[in-house]
């Protein structure tokens, strides 16, 4: 692989057989090449390429993304490690973190995480990262996205460059969606975390949430209330609520955020903040970020039983 640093390709395919035509002659490239090779894919798309790789198949290291990548927050400390594992050596990597089952609010977190991605690995080690996206499922907005997060995009067996790449997005941009419904506001201050963490819990018990996931919750909404006490103007704003078989619990605040991978990356012992929201992404399904000059809205998403999709 001759190349310089990060390099991101998204492939458009439908069905299995283009599925095959733009993976597979990446992976048999990365074992010729002796290159590490990750492949964090879906059980179908997994199923096509071990049937099509035989033997090889044994040389790649598989992930379950249903899994592994439930969050999407989780995905980039998953290439960290696989990148840093390697010392520097040329990898490569296969990773399809966006499936039509996923709720609007992780598809759009989805597209925030394709264009972390650069900015987490564009000082490094020189890797390739190619991303499948299901034109025969997504919907066509999605599909549209694409173009901003991946330098390059092969379609119908043409790769071309993205004139609408953007390699340092602001991922903390915009608004998250209202909720249905009016909701109670709770205002708190350092006196009143106790109460924050009282509210969560009694939500979480009313749900129907198990005892580990109402300690869950509570654990990481209260470091969330905890930043806003230390690093957004000393108070902050609680809200609760049910949505398509989820509890939502939304903090904010009026101080800004401005490291774009918090949360994301492991924080280091002697490392100062970034702590609540990297645990936060640990005990939660999805982790919401907007944060501007006017504030920060964090927001938590926790399915009631377990196994449904976030």
């Amino acid at each position: 692989m001759n190349q310089m640093g990060f390099q991101h390709e998204a492939l458009i395919y439908e069905g299995e057989d283009d599925y095959l035509a733009g993976t597979v002659p990446f992976i048999r490239d990365a074992l010729e090449s002796r290159e590490p090779i990750l492949v964090a894919v879906g059980p179908a798309q997994t199923v096509w390429l071990e049937g099509e790789l035989g033997k090889d198949a044994e040389e790649v290291r598989f992930a379950e993304m249903h899994t592994v990548g439930r969050n999407p927050a989780s995905i980039i400390p998953l290439w960290r490690q696989f990148v840093d594992k390697n010392g520097g050596r040329s990898v490569r990597g296969i990773g399809e973190p966006v499936w039509a089952a996923r709720s609007a609010a992780a598809l759009e977190e989805c597209q925030r995480h394709e264009s972390l991605l650069n900015i987490a690995f564009a000082p490094g080690p020189p890797w390739s990262l190619l991303c499948p996206y299901d034109a025969g499922s997504l919907r066509e907005d999605v599909l549209e996205k694409v173009a901003f997060s991946h330098s390059h995009v092969c379609h119908g067996g043409r790769v071309e460059q993205s004139a609408s790449f953007d390699p340092e997005s602001d991922c903390f941009a915009g608004e998250l969606s209202p909720p249905a419904t009016a909701l109670e506001a709770f205002a708190f201050d350092l006196t009143e975390l106790s109460e924050v963490r009282r509210r969560v819990a009694a939500a979480a018990e009313l749900a129907g949430m198990d005892p580990q996931g109402v300690a869950d919750l509570v654990i990481a909404a209260s470091e969330l209330a905890a930043n806003s006490v230390m690093h957004g103007g000393g108070s902050g704003t609680l809200r609760l609520w049910r949505e398509n078989g989820s509890l939502l619990t939304e903090v904010e605040d009026r101080g800004r955020i401005k490291e774009p991978l918090v949360g994301r990356l492991r924080p280091d012992v002697a490392q100062e903040g970034g702590r609540g929201l990297w645990l936060a992404n640990q005990l939660c399904d999805l982790v919401q970020i907007r944060s501007g000059a006017t504030g920060t809205a964090v927001r938590l998403h926790v399915a009631v039983h377990k196994h449904t999709l976030i």
